[in-house]
């Protein structure tokens, strides 16, 4: 199946060649942690978007799904 992803901030550095969009192929049933291990992203330094809607590394995604991934935003 196909997913295609958009990253954002500094997490483009886990991007495959540093791009913002791009098309992942993944295995049936695969989630949102396993997305996150592929492409070494820390955990807990994002917040995962699917088709629109905050979701936790739990969540399968299924082919043809959206995938935001943006970084945590801190200040003071």
């Amino acid at each position: 199946m196909q997913v295609f992803v958009k990253i954002y901030g500094d997490l483009k550095r886990h991007a495959p060649g540093g791009r913002s969009h791009f098309t992942m192929r993944l295995d049936p049933g695969a989630t949102l942690e396993d997305i996150q291990r592929r492409l070494s992203l820390p955990a807990d330094r994002h917040t995962a978007l699917v088709n629109g809607r905050r979701a936790g590394p739990d969540v399968a995604v299924s082919d043809g799904d959206t995938l935001v991934l943006l970084p945590l935003i801190s200040g003071g």
